[in-house]
């Protein structure tokens, strides 16, 4: 393997870094300005979003979206319209379960007590002989290892006056969790499930008769304890939202509300279980928005949310991405074709394959940049008629066999890597059939992280 080093590799991963690891989606259909909405995701990579605002009176719209476009689904029953609801992915009864929320656009009333679940097809509503009473603004996991979804604090009324309940739904019915240990009044706190660990984490969130607090709390099942955290702790916020990546085994943990000031965060946060690490990475600042982990692409989507009155309909991904586009250069033996079997994360080789090329050759080249050529010359690297889609700042020349050609980029375990921006193409060497005896391939475009 030879590599012509217009840049040299680290020069290469060091030269954009941009803290861009939160990335605006453009799905062609979207959900639109949306606040106080729930959302989950399950196994398969969809996100399911009920409820919320855009302006002052609860919505009863279901949504899902698939990593590419929100669809708005037409059920036969539906629950009500309403916000500050909380809803989370039963892996065991594949349903989703929502709990509660407000139903009314004004402030007199009480939480639902209501228990609703969406089986891929339709809302039902469960009629468990108890429940926790009409909540609203508490927060909700998914115990995998018990299966049982837990419930904590939230609000009954339109009073600033927050419970310090906790509560499990098996399924059928919702039982109270006894225990003097707890963490108090709580309303709008960020919860999760923490796989790994088997417990769920709950993180601040406010008492409206004190304040908010940055006390980091684990629940095992049958106790509430304070986590001894080494190291930095996020300010203290309410609104925030936080879910588990399962891939990376970490909660993530995103903007939120300063309870004193009322300013909002963008920052992002992750748990794994003894510290918290600040990623250095800005979201799109907010509170009351609806987040979920995608499986399938390993990715945290999140939609919507609050900024001082404005409301925003903005989905945004974070994660490492990586996606294919553009046309090959027909050779030989038809166009050389680019893959990536993963987006590429710090720490892991970054494996790109170049297939049908010319099979009499030994060798093939990757061309790797920083940005994409936005003119889309033709005669990419003196290949005449071929598209040149990257900017050939690293080339690469790659052993090849039966027309197959790989090479991975080795990317260090440097947090400071993520967001950075990476265009690759292909080139199949072919003798005779161009007059610079190569053709180009398709493109690939990514984006560093986790």
């Amino acid at each position: 393997m030879h590599t012509l080093r217009l840049l040299t590799l680290p020069a290469l991963l060091t030269a954009a870094n941009l803290p861009a690891q939160w990335v605006a989606a453009t799905p062609p259909t979207t959900v639109g300005n949306r606040a106080g909405h729930c959302m989950a995701g399950d196994l398969a990579g969809n996100a399911l979003l009920f409820g919320g605002a855009a302006t002052f009176s609860p919505l009863a719209q279901t949504w899902t979206y698939d990593g590419a476009t929100w669809t708005q689904l037409a059920p036969t029953t539906t629950p009500t319209g309403r916000t500050m609801a909380d809803m989370v992915y039963d892996i065991s009864r594949n349903v989703y379960v929502l709990y509660g929320g407000w139903t009314t656009a004004i402030s007199v009333g009480t939480g639902s007590n209501q228990t609703w679940e969406w089986n891929g097809t339709n809302w039902n509503q469960a009629s468990p002989a108890s429940n926790p009473g009409g909540l609203w603004k508490h927060s909700m996991a998914y115990d995998s290892a018990r299966s049982r979804v837990v419930l904590y604090g939230g609000s009954t009324n339109g009073f600033p006056i927050a419970n310090a309940a906790t509560w499990e739904y098996d399924g059928t019915n919702w039982t109270q969790v006894p225990g003097a240990t707890q963490p108090g009044p709580r309303e709008r706190a960020a919860m999760c499930y923490d796989v790994g660990n088997a417990v769920t984490v709950l993180f601040s969130g406010i008492d409206p008769q004190v304040g908010g607090n940055t006390t980091t709390w684990l629940f095992n099942g049958t106790t509430w304890s304070a986590a001894p955290v080494v190291g930095a702790t996020p300010a203290a916020r309410t609104g925030a939202r936080m879910v588990y990546d399962l891939v990376r085994g970490v909660c993530v943990l995103v903007g939120g509300m300063n309870p004193t000031n009322g300013a909002a965060f963008n920052d992002t946060w992750e748990w794994n279980g003894v510290t918290w690490n600040q990623v250095p990475t800005a979201a799109t600042p907010g509170r009351d928005f609806g987040l979920a982990f995608d499986a399938a692409r390993r990715l945290v989507v999140r939609h919507g949310g609050i900024v001082g009155s404005t409301v925003n309909g903005v989905t945004d991904e974070y994660g490492a991405r990586v996606k294919s586009f553009g046309i090959g250069c027909v050779g030989s033996v038809g166009a050389p074709l680019l893959a990536a079997s993963d987006a590429p994360r710090i720490g892991q080789p970054w494996p790109l394959v170049l297939s049908n090329c010319n099979p009499t050759q030994p060798v093939a080249v990757f061309a790797l940049g920083l940005s994409a050529l936005g003119a889309l010359p033709l005669d990419f690297l003196g290949m005449t008629g071929c598209i040149g889609y990257a900017t050939p700042d690293l080339i690469i020349y790659a052993p090849a066999v039966a027309g197959a050609a790989g090479w991975s980029l080795p990317l260090p375990a440097n947090i400071g890597l993520m967001g950075i921006p990476l265009f690759a193409q292909g080139v199949s060497v072919d003798p005779g059939f161009n007059p610079a005896g190569a053709v180009s391939s398709n493109a690939i475009e990514a984006l560093v992280g986790n």
